[in-house]
């Protein structure tokens, strides 16, 4: 984590932007945030304004950037091998990295990548849809960054749109802004709490299956639902929940492991 602080201060120095109070590494905790998903107005949380990594969360935004690029889900893309070997200069020893049985060269609808980027959380799949997006990676992460700005957020930056690098960054307050939005559009919303999905591959026929591994999730029976991983960011959730009347946002950051992230979300949904 030490590491991971390191980097993110020089992110902003380089940036010009102004670093938000980090928490020194023997500090940081779990850091969490309920909304009202209709009002957005803040409900419980703690650790609120920590500045943490975001891991596969940034995948939220960039569905977000997506819609407003308009998405034609019937359009066939190319994948590339610059496309399968994203995630490598990223990984770091005991890193976990989301894979499908995307090859270079497959024929993938752009249907087909979405439900990739949100049950699998593939990275392959993610950074297709950006490269067939219609502008440039550089000018999609920008755009992911303006996104930013214009809902308010003051400490969430983006260098890229997988998830996969520690220095995308955000609070669990201002990432429960980014869901609440993206839990508001019924495509994002279906097809992150899909178990389960397949595909074929259209030039060779080969069946490729895509699983959500977060059982434990599933069985809240969320509306929205996106879990993220690093070693530096640790175990990262955004759900919506509707229960007893209460539609809530539940953002847990930096958690040790699924039972204290779940242990979380109940405590927020008791408020």
């Amino acid at each position: 984590m030490k590491k991971i602080l390191t980097l993110i201060s020089v992110f902003f120095f380089l940036t010009g932007a102004a670093l938000p109070a980090l928490a020194a590494s023997s500090d940081v905790g779990l850091a969490s945030v309920s909304l009202n998903s209709r009002t957005g107005k803040l409900v419980a949380g703690k650790n609120q304004n920590t500045v943490l990594p975001l891991a596969s969360l940034t995948k939220l935004m960039t569905t977000l950037v997506l819609e407003d690029l308009g998405l034609n889900f019937n359009k066939k893309v190319t994948i590339t091998q610059a496309e399968v070997n994203y995630t490598f200069p990223y990984i770091s020893q005991g890193d976990q990295t989301s894979k499908i049985d995307l090859r270079a060269g497959d024929q993938v609808s752009k249907k087909d990548l979405w439900h990739a980027m949100l049950i699998a959380s593939s990275n392959e799949a993610a950074i297709a849809l950006v490269d067939n997006s219609g502008i440039s990676r550089a000018k999609f992460i920008k755009r992911m960054n303006s996104k930013a700005k214009a809902l308010g957020l003051k400490h969430t930056r983006f260098t890229e749109p997988t998830g996969i690098d520690p220095r995308n960054v955000s609070t669990a307050k201002e990432m429960a802004i980014i869901a609440r939005r993206a839990y508001a559009n019924l495509s994002i919303r279906q097809a992150s709490v899909t178990p389960s999905y397949r595909f074929r591959e259209k030039k060779s026929g080969r069946n490729v299956g895509i699983y959500s591994r977060n059982n434990s999730l599933l069985a809240m029976q969320p509306l929205g639902m996106k879990v993220g991983y690093l070693t530096e960011a640790k175990d990262n959730c955004a759900v919506r929940l509707n229960k007893r009347g209460k539609d809530r946002i539940i953002i847990i950051l930096h958690s040790p492991n699924n039972a204290r992230r779940n242990a979380e979300i109940a405590r927020l949904m008791s408020k």
